[in-house]
C-alpha cells in the first residue's frame, strides 16, 4: 500500500481529545496515511441545524502541534448569534484570517456553502460580508477549502439515499438549488479570480463535467476526492470522458477522504477503513467492490497519477507547514474555560487537555 498525504480530516466525534490523539495515531499508520490537514468546522450542519463548537479551532491547532511536521491545518470563520451588521462582519471576517495565518494556520476551511447552513443564515458564499475575507486570501496567495452544495438527488426524496433522508439532507423548495448553490462559487471567483480554492467532495459535479472544467479555467482552483454522494462511482460509469478529464487537470486534483478519529467501538475499524478502502480500491485496482451506495469497478490509474492525486498536489498546495504559536493555543484555551461558555464535559477537559499539553 502506497503512503499518501490526506487533504480532508475532520475531528467532531464526542471522543476526548488524548483518546483522539492515540485513535488517529493508530488509524494513520494502518491506512499508511503520512501527511494530513486537519479542517475545522466551528458551524456544523446537523439536519436542519446549525451548531456552534467554540473549541474547534484551537483543537485543530493542537493537533497540528501534535502530529507536527506532517501535520496541517484549516482553521473556520466564527459567525455571530446576534446581529449580524454586514459591515462589522466583514471585517470580523478579516481580521479572524489574519490572525489565524499568522498564529500558525495553513487555511481556512469553509463550510458556509452547504445548503442548510445557506437556508438557515441566510447567507450565501457569494455575499459581500465576504468580500474582504476573500480579497485578503487571494493576495496571500492563502488556501480556502470550500464545501458547497451536497448530491443532486438530494434535491428529489424520491431519488436520495436511505441516509440522506435518515440525515435531514434531502432539500425541499426552501432550500437554494444546487445550481444557485454553484453559481454562487462562480459569482466569487469572478471577483476573485486567482482565489486559492478547493471545492470538496469534487464540488458534488460528478454529472456536470462542463461546470467541473469551467471551474478549473481559473488559475488556483482544484478539487478533492474526498467521497461524497459517491461522486467517484458516477464518474466511473462514463470514464472513458472522465479519464480524458483526469488527465488534462492531473495537477488540481487532491487525496482526501473526510478521515475522523472514530470512536472505538465495535465498528471502530469499518469505519475509518471505509473511506479509505474505497478510494484505494477505485483507483489502484480494475475489480468490481462494493460500497455503502452500491457495487463499482475500480478504475486502476497509472502511478504517476497516483503520486499526483496521493501526495504531489498535497504539498504543491500547502508547501511546508506555518509555524506555530504556542501563545496563541493558551491564550484561547485559557479564555475559553474562563468563559464558562462551554457547557460539554468533553470539551472542558479537551482544554485543560490542551494547556497540560503545551
Amino acid at each position: 500500500m502506497e503512503n499518501v498525504y490526506d487533504f480532508h480530516v475532520h475531528y467532531t466525534f464526542d471522543v476526548p481529545l488524548k483518546e483522539k490523539v492515540e485513535i488517529f495515531k493508530e488509524e494513520f499508520k494502518v491506512t499508511k496515511t503520512e501527511k494530513y490537514c486537519f479542517l475545522s468546522l466551528p458551524h456544523h450542519a446537523h439536519g436542519d441545524e446549525v451548531k456552534f463548537d467554540a473549541t474547534q479551532n484551537v483543537v485543530g491547532l493542537f493537533l497540528k502541534k501534535t502530529f507536527s511536521p506532517n501535520a496541517y491545518a484549516f482553521a473556520g470563520l466564527e459567525h455571530p448569534t446576534a446581529i449580524y451588521d454586514k459591515k462589522k462582519v466583514g471585517e470580523d471576517f478579516l481580521n479572524q484570517a489574519k490572525t489565524y495565518m499568522a498564529v500558525g494556520f495553513d487555511g481556512i476551511k469553509m463550510l458556509e456553502g452547504y445548503p442548510s447552513i445557506v437556508r438557515n443564515w441566510n447567507l450565501g458564499v457569494d455575499d459581500c460580508v465576504y468580500d474582504r475575507f476573500y480579497a485578503y486570501m487571494e493576495e496571500n496567495g492563502f488556501p480556502i477549502v470550500m464545501h458547497i452544495a451536497n448530491p443532486t438527488e438530494n434535491w428529489d426524496i424520491s431519488k436520495a439515499s436511505a441516509n440522506a433522508i435518515k440525515e435531514g439532507r434531502v432539500y425541499d423548495e426552501t432550500y437554494p438549488t444546487k445550481k444557485e448553490l454553484i453559481g454562487q462559487v462562480f459569482n466569487v471567483l469572478k471577483k476573485f479570480p486567482k482565489l486559492k480554492l478547493t471545492l470538496a467532495h469534487f464540488g458534488f459535479l460528478s454529472d456536470d463535467i462542463k461546470r467541473a472544467e469551467e471551474f478549473l479555467s481559473y488559475q488556483s482552483t482544484s478539487f478533492d476526492v474526498t467521497p461524497g454522494g459517491e461522486q467517484l462511482i458516477k464518474m466511473s460509469k462514463n470514464w472513458d470522458l472522465w479519464l480524458n478529464f483526469w488527465q488534462k487537470n492531473l495537477d488540481r486534483i487532491i487525496y482526501g477522504t473526510d478521515f475522523y478519529a472514530f470512536p472505538k467501538d465495535e465498528k471502530w475499524q469499518e469505519n475509518f477503513l471505509r473511506r479509505p478502502s474505497f478510494i484505494r480500491c477505485f483507483f489502484e485496482t480494475n475489480e468490481m467492490h462494493s460500497y455503502v451506495d452500491g457495487d463499482f469497478k475500480g478504475v486502476l490509474l497509472s502511478q504517476k497519477m497516483r503520486e499526483k492525486i496521493y501526495r504531489e498536489n498535497f504539498i504543491k498546495i500547502l508547501g511546508e507547514p506555518k509555524k506555530i504559536s504556542i501563545e496563541f493555543l493558551i491564550d484561547v484555551a485559557s479564555e475559553l474555560l474562563r468563559s464558562n461558555n462551554i457547557k460539554s464535559d468533553i470539551l472542558i477537559a479537551d482544554l485543560k487537555y490542551i494547556l497540560e499539553n503545551l
